[in-house]
């Protein structure tokens, strides 16, 4: 794919723009000056990279939004219009949303903005992905190889190679590998979470047991066991007996007080009697006979009386528990009401666990088989073959590229599964654990690697190549190697190269400048 020009109007801070590539050839830097800060950074020079992408898939490098990709000056009439190929042109725009393709005269917008990108991206045989990955390099392009996915370094490779058909089955197995997995996923989720529920229901009835024992300690089975009604009519019955008894008592009080008067009298027949009502004095005559039969009368009542109370003492019933504390009966079979429902509520739980147990099992039967058939599509036959030759291609250029920017001092090599393997000085090492500099050069070795993979599948390579920052954590030995590289490319492609570091300014002195100057928030483009 060979980029003609790009004509850029209120796109970020970029008011008017119109550059033309075919008149740049070789490497190519760009400077900025930030009349509002007085530095060059938030010049605009980034914005030239972003116009172009924008332009081709809709999409920028950096995540961006609405309201930042539109000239805040113009606040509208955002658009992009980008000739590739000589004769196809590309025009975007926002407030208003537009994409419009043409071919020569012809126009060949289709109905609707996803199908018109769909068919750019069959015109120029290339995507976002694989154009991020083989033509812009820098701190702002998140399409990094080592660190994506096996899925994305698959994608990459797939669509560099022009492989769709070879890989539809395998991609298709893998779709359903993957929507098993996410079944057996969601059956682990519901097991986990009916687990926890389980060990919950657990706990509360073990605290609703230690609740009950404690209420059993204090209350026997048959308190436990008893109504309340049966409670109270014992109560009432016992109650009722019990004023029988005091009643009785009473009566025994009066007796005795009457035999002990009698007594007082019959020892002292002279004293006085008074009347119980008044206090008067009153004349009763003295027959001591007639006293001793009254105070025998009076014993013998008193001895009735008395074993009317122990027969009604044996009436009263033993109660087990008062009404007064009959809550704590009431309380206990509540505790046993909510463990039968925590038993029940468990027991449902439990079959709803053997449930997902059921369903995983089944499903992990279906994924092992498309892991199998994923297996055998990725090592079979042709498939095989193309995938381990290019990989002996793409390791090979790689290297090429990373014996110039290490000096010769890291070798990298992915396997078919794409995972890599790095060594330094012969010792394997971990990409996590090197240093910014250092993982600055593998990846940028890989990613030139990776657009050399268009050689191969003759598909559209790009004119163009955009170095962003990619100086930034560089030592001297690999700014050095990265210049060798710049004079190795610059051969086919024009460069264009966007750097704070000076050293490698001074390596470029003798390339062209495109300058970007910001002032007042606007963005121009002076070319030398």
């Amino acid at each position: 794919m060979k980029i003609n020009k790009i004509e850029i109007s209120n796109f970020y801070s970029i008011k008017n723009v119109d550059l033309s590539f075919d008149k740049y050839k070789g490497t190519v830097l760009i400077e900025g000056k930030n009349k509002d800060t007085k530095g060059s950074n938030g010049s605009g020079k980034s914005v030239l990279i972003e116009a172009v992408v924008w332009g081709l898939f809709g999409r920028t490098v950096r995540k961006s939004t609405e309201e930042a990709l539109i000239n805040n000056s113009s606040k509208k009439n955002c658009s992009v219009r980008i000739t590739v190929n000589d004769d196809i042109v590309i025009e975007r725009g926002k407030k208003p949303v537009f994409l419009k393709l043409f071919k020569g005269k012809k126009e060949l917008t289709q109905e609707n903005a996803l199908k018109t990108q769909a068919f750019i991206e069959e015109l120029l045989q290339t995507n976002y992905k694989v154009f991020l990955a083989s033509t812009v390099f820098g701190q702002q392009n998140n399409i990094e190889f080592i660190n994506a996915t096996p899925e994305d370094k698959r994608t990459i490779i797939k669509n560099f190679l022009n492989l769709d058909d070879l890989f539809s089955l395998r991609e298709s197995v893998k779709q359903l590998k993957s929507s098993y997995s996410q079944i057996i996923k969601k059956q682990d989720a519901i097991i986990s979470e009916h687990e926890k529920s389980i060990k919950s229901y657990d706990k509360q009835l073990d605290y609703l047991e230690d609740l009950k024992k404690e209420v059993e300690g204090k209350l026997d089975e048959k308190a436990l066991s008893m109504s309340l009604e049966d409670v109270i009519k014992i109560e009432t019955d016992n109650q009722s007996v019990a004023w029988d008894i005091a009643a009785s008592d009473k009566e025994i009080d009066v007796l005795e007080e009457r035999v002990e008067h009698l007594f007082h009298r019959l020892n002292h027949p002279k004293d006085n009697e008074l009347c119980e009502m008044c206090g008067q004095t009153i004349d009763i005559p003295f027959h001591p006979k007639q006293v001793l039969l009254e105070m025998e009368d009076c014993k013998h009542l008193v001895d009735k009386y008395k074993d009317d109370i122990i027969e009604k003492r044996n009436i009263i019933k033993a109660v087990p528990i008062t009404s007064a504390q009959y809550h704590e009966v009431i309380e206990y079979n509540q505790l046993k009401k909510e463990s039968e429902t925590f038993e029940d509520i468990k027991k449902e739980t439990l079959n709803k666990i053997q449930e997902a147990h059921d369903i995983k099992q089944e499903y992990n039967s279906k994924y092992e088989i498309m892991r199998f058939w994923e297996k055998a599509f990725s090592e079979s036959g042709i498939v095989k073959y193309i995938i381990k030759n290019v990989l002996d291609y793409f390791n090979s250029k790689v290297n090429f590229y990373l014996s110039h920017l290490s000096q010769g001092n890291f070798f990298i090599e992915f396997n078919e599964e794409l995972k890599e393997i790095i060594t330094h000085n012969k010792n394997r090492i971990h990409y996590i654990s090197l240093s910014g500099g250092e993982k600055k050069k593998i990846s940028l070795a890989v990613m030139l690697g990776l657009q050399e993979l268009l050689k191969i599948s003759h598909n559209q390579k790009t004119n163009l190549m955009f170095f962003d920052e990619v100086a930034e954590n560089l030592d001297r030995e690999g700014l050095d190697g990265l210049y060798i590289l710049l004079s190795e490319l610059k051969k086919d492609k024009s460069l264009f190269v966007i750097t704070h570091n000076n050293y490698l300014k001074s390596l470029m002195e003798n390339s062209k400048i495109l300058t970007i100057i910001k002032t007042n928030g606007t963005s121009e483009l002076i070319g030398k």
